[in-house]
């Protein structure tokens, strides 16, 4: 922050060479080399962080962010269609995998001949392999780091928005902290191991984390990570506190033993230095239809997969996939009738034990999922031919 004023007044200035600051710049080296060893060798120091994501005159430049591995894919692109296709959001896309390992070549090919708009980057060409050893939820607030966006949403691969994306930009507590978060269901009560792990380390916080599900011991979850936007000209350091917390050594050997993956690290990682965030004010509610007896809930039930609202409580996006249980040996489609608000969740089935907040998804909206779901048959049958190496993009379709 001492040298971010300095350099603002004058971003011409020698730093690392100037009399008045070159032994504190090598403090301020020192110091980053300690906590942030990961953004060595693409970056030469934070500063450039930001630098490299803005405009030709300074605006910055706003996009989706997605992580996809192998087994991401049959959501991802399903995902993607339904934003061009059915929302016609242009916002550039950038797909981040891990390595060449991590998501196929042909997968690769696929999302590049699809779909317009869209950029695939390899992570370890931006972030030090070393520090981090990514395999699953720990990258996602690093390919915020490394992504070319100065304002980004970060969505997971199995997340599907009923209304435009781009929207999400308009949020008040988004444009007025530079970040937005959405809150997690309240599930697994009496999780005092977290509460008492930020104790110990954060002795100063902000007025809304005593007043937390999770601080007081009513959910084990606080926030859903399945949406997270930020501005980085407003939140590095927030963000670079999150991706702290989730590097190969912090996550293994002590956050993760104190919070459910990279959900809670975000909001924590912000408390830490004391960077702004705002929360939709919803909690997680579920979207889908009415139970149908047994393993499947009650018939006064509705039961589905995650839903999140907007803040006028519309269905904004929803998290887990098209299906009753992306994890069943044999998919079944949901029927998208019904939403429910509620914190009484019951977890082996996925739906909501209230009542009194249950209503009939909008016909619009309904639209939007089902035809969502016709364009997940149509990647289905695309994968399908992937695996057998027989698919080809389509301006050579007609050469076969």
């Amino acid at each position: 922050m001492y040298f971010d004023k300095i350099l603002t007044n004058d971003p011409l200035i020698a730093v690392a060479d100037d009399p008045r600051y070159k032994y504190t710049w090598e403090l301020y080296k020192r110091l980053e080399r300690s906590l942030y060893p990961w953004i060595y060798p693409y970056w030469q120091n934070v500063f450039h962080i930001n630098n490299q994501t803005l405009n030709a005159d300074g605006s910055s430049n706003r996009g989706i962010v997605i992580c996809v591995g192998n087994s991401q894919f049959k959501f991802a692109a399903s995902t993607i269609r339904a934003i061009r296709e059915i929302f016609h959001c242009d916002l550039p896309i950038e797909i981040f995998y891990i390595n060449d390992n991590d998501l196929s070549e042909a997968k690769r090919s696929y999302f590049q001949n699809e779909f317009s708009h869209v950029t695939l980057r390899k992570l370890e060409d931006y972030i030090g392999r070393y520090y981090t050893r990514f395999g699953g939820w720990a990258m996602k607030p690093f390919a915020m780091l490394a992504s070319q966006f100065t304002e980004l949403i970060m969505m997971d691969a199995d997340v599907y928005f009923l209304q435009n994306p781009s929207i999400l930009f308009n949020d008040t507590g988004y444009q007025t902290a530079g970040s937005l978060f959405f809150y997690d269901r309240t599930l697994f009560p009496n999780w005092e191991k977290g509460p008492n792990w930020l104790r110990s380390f954060l002795p100063t916080m902000s007025s809304l984390v005593p007043n937390t599900r999770w601080f007081k011991g009513l959910s084990s979850h606080e926030q859903e990570s399945g949406i997270v936007v930020i501005d980085k000209r407003k939140s590095l350091l927030g963000l670079l506190s999150t991706c702290k917390l989730n590097g190969l050594t912090e996550r293994d050997e002590v956050v993760y033993k104190h919070v459910h993956g990279d959900k809670e690290t975000f909001w924590i990682g912000y408390e830490i230095m004391q960077t702004p965030y705002a929360f939709i004010r919803s909690f997680g509610a579920v979207i889908g239809g009415m139970g149908r007896g047994g393993n499947d809930g009650e018939r006064y039930q509705v039961c589905g997969v995650q839903l999140h609202l907007d803040a006028n409580k519309k269905p904004l996006w929803f998290n887990g996939g098209l299906y009753r249980n992306k994890h069943a040996h044999t998919l079944e489609y949901l029927n998208f009738t019904h939403f429910a608000e509620g914190d009484n969740w019951e977890f082996a089935t996925h739906c909501i034990r209230d009542t009194d907040k249950i209503q009939e998804i909008d016909p619009e909206q309904r639209r939007v999922a089902l035809t969502t779901v016709e364009f997940d048959k149509k990647r289905a049958k695309d994968e399908e031919l992937l695996n057998q190496g027989k698919w080809r993009p389509k301006d050579y379709s007609t050469h076969n």
